[in-house]
């Protein structure tokens, strides 16, 4: 990516200098994200130091995918405890997607318990 060619001292400096620019002219909208981006500035950049951290959120996106498209099909579910099955048996199978293990071994594991 050509971010990543850009040194994070330059990235941090420019967050900066963005976050303390007055936007007293601007609608209070724009204040109120300024003040929030501030309150968070520590956080907006982390994934620059942790590669580990995810640059966007497209893969809780795709999560949320299957949910959405269960419900477009189907209209509802018809009840909550099977709402709730559902999504916690898609939770136990995306996170062993997401940690390298096998989703047919994590269910038996708890159909055994």
């Amino acid at each position: 990516m050509e971010w990543e060619k850009i040194p994070r001292t330059d990235l941090l400096n420019r967050l900066d200098d963005l976050l303390n620019h007055p936007l007293y002219e601007l609608h209070e909208d724009f204040e109120r994200l300024q003040r929030s981006l501030l309150k968070h500035r520590n956080s907006i950049f982390r994934f620059l130091s942790n590669p580990k951290i995810p640059y966007d959120n497209n893969a809780t996106e795709r999560s949320f995918r299957v949910v959405k498209v269960k419900q477009k099909v189907s209209g509802c579910f018809r009840s909550d405890k099977g709402a709730d099955v559902y999504t916690q048996l898609l939770s136990i199978a995306d996170t062993s997607k997401k940690n390298g293990k096998s989703r047919f071994q994590a269910m038996r594991l708890i159909a055994r318990e």
